[in-house]
């Protein structure tokens, strides 16, 4: 993966996304999670539910 262009807002969500370009062509990608996708990955949403969970008990 190469980044093709400097950090900018998202029109959707406002986090910095990048033109990032990959051997099969290039796509807009968010900072940090390197996801087309807006918002954390799911992976992401199950770690912090099972965190505040056993926090809680």
């Amino acid at each position: 993966m190469k980044v093709d262009s400097p950090p900018q807002p998202c029109s959707r969500c406002h986090r910095q996304v990048v033109l990032a370009g990959f051997s099969w062509g290039r796509q807009w990608v968010h900072l940090g999670t390197w996801r087309p996708q807006c918002g954390p990955p799911s992976w992401a949403l199950a770690r912090s539910a099972g965190t505040s969970s056993t926090a809680a008990s």
